[in-house]
């Protein structure tokens, strides 16, 4: 029942279909399926509840206690957001700035739920499954992709079972993009041999379904993400005979793409190409007018810096833009100066655990490579977080949030701290090991 229900916590994280509940004046309310651990990870309790085995705990290169920071952090952006926006709701009778508000600060709520979860099961096993649970859902994904029936001149990857994704193409592909590393992680932690082929082959084809979704935004978080992890466990080699492969296959490919460009299909696809570069190049601006709306956004932030617009909506001063297309400068704006700093730091912290927990993993442990992936996600989310406002989005936002917030637990040092599979204690070191102290 424990690894079923852990399976069914994934799926639903992973899950990118949303589906709109309400509306509040002209603004939709959408939900996804993770909203529902707000209610669901309580419960999971009764399912999945273990505790770690003296074996285990004797392991441990540090004291087992739960890292407060993070979710102290969190609790207090949380409560200064709605504070705010309480504020801005009584200054102006405009209850949409609370709807506005609990969509900006909810997923930062989730690393209290991530705490709860990862204090009553194994957070870095949580993260195989979670990771395992990915590779499904990119190869339904790709499938889909395949048996569309106008493959492959259609948008790549924007259903899956029939159903668009949500935000399509960058917020979902942002999602994609950064998970690639921790699906690399699970191939490199098999033992299996055919699942690492397998993982690294559902690794190209989300590859190939971001870059064919022509998201420039999670073309780039996939390449930082997926580098980072790379050169943090030691595959600069490979990074450079990769590259070197790129390079002979794009040389080959425009051969073939010159021998075929009369054919129809090689045709549309230079046709949609060209239209992306048209548009990324319009009024000579490679950032599709999001150079204009930053300036904007700072200007009016310049004008009140420290607790910003108290959640008015943006539409109010640019017509029909309804964000700042950027995460750091929507939380400057809605919240002001302070709120962006106390933002800020629950990222820096979540880096902060993990960076934390590394140091305790044995080389080449499954630990190592999982939270080395970890690091690699969190740096592709900072980096999409200047084109978009990728945690404001509850798909990304609750997943990242939540994830970090299970490595806050007493149980992350005493996971983070087990050896590879191939070492063990002799009965001697065993019995001269001194006991950690065990939260509660």
């Amino acid at each position: 029942m424990r690894l079923i229900w852990l399976w069914f916590i994934a799926g639903i994280i992973l899950w990118p279909i949303h589906s709109t509940v309400a509306t509040v004046g002209d603004k939709p309310i959408d939900m996804m399926f993770s909203d529902a651990l707000i209610f669901l990870i309580p419960v999971s309790y009764i399912f999945i509840r273990t505790t770690p085995t003296r074996e285990q705990c004797q392991f441990a290169k540090a004291p087992i206690l739960w890292y407060s920071l993070t979710p102290t952090l969190a609790l207090i952006c949380v409560l200064y957001m709605t504070a705010v926006a309480g504020i801005g709701l009584g200054l102006s009778g405009e209850t949409v700035r609370i709807f506005s508000a609990f969509k900006l600060a909810k997923p930062v709520g989730f690393v209290l739920l991530g705490l709860m979860l990862g204090s009553w099961t194994d957070p870095i096993d949580f993260i195989h499954i979670f990771s395992r649970g990915f590779g499904i859902l990119t190869g339904l994904t790709f499938f889909f992709t395949l048996t569309e029936p106008s493959f492959p001149l259609g948008e790549w990857g924007k259903y899956i079972f029939e159903y668009e994704l949500s935000g399509y193409p960058n917020s979902p592909m942002s999602f994609y993009a950064v998970l690639v590393p921790l699906l690399i992680a699970a191939a490199d932690t098999s033992k299996n041999r055919a699942i690492q082929l397998v993982g690294w082959g559902l690794a190209a084809a989300t590859a190939l379904i971001i870059l064919g979704s022509m998201s420039r935004s999670s073309t780039l978080a996939l390449l930082f993400g997926t580098v980072l992890y790379l050169a943090m466990t030691g595959r600069q080699a490979f990074l450079v005979g990769s590259f070197i492969v790129i390079t002979v296959f794009s040389i080959v490919g425009f051969g073939l793409f010159s021998a075929l460009r009369e054919t129809d299909v090689v045709s549309v696809l230079t046709q949609r190409v060209q239209d992306r570069v048209n548009r990324s190049t319009e009024s000579e601006d490679p950032s599709s007018g999001r150079f204009d709306i930053w300036e904007f956004a700072l200007e009016l932030s310049a004008e009140k810096p420290i607790f910003g617009y108290m959640f008015e909506s943006f539409s109010r001063y640019t017509g029909d833009i309804d964000t700042p297309h950027q995460q750091y400068l929507e939380v400057l704006y809605k919240c002001g100066g302070l709120g962006l700093l106390l933002y800020g730091s629950v990222l820096g912290s979540c880096l902060m655990v993990t960076r934390r927990l590394l140091r305790l993993t044995t080389f080449g442990a499954p630990a190592w490579y999982r939270l080395n992936a970890m690091v690699a996600m969190l740096g592709a989310v900072l980096l999409g977080n200047l084109t978009q406002p990728n945690l404001t989005y509850s798909l990304t936002g609750n997943m990242v949030f939540l994830m970090f917030g299970t490595l806050c637990s007493s149980r992350a040092v005493v996971s983070a701290s087990l050896p590879a599979p191939n070492t063990f204690l002799t009965p001697m070191q065993a019995a001269s090991m001194t006991p950690r102290r065990i939260a509660a």
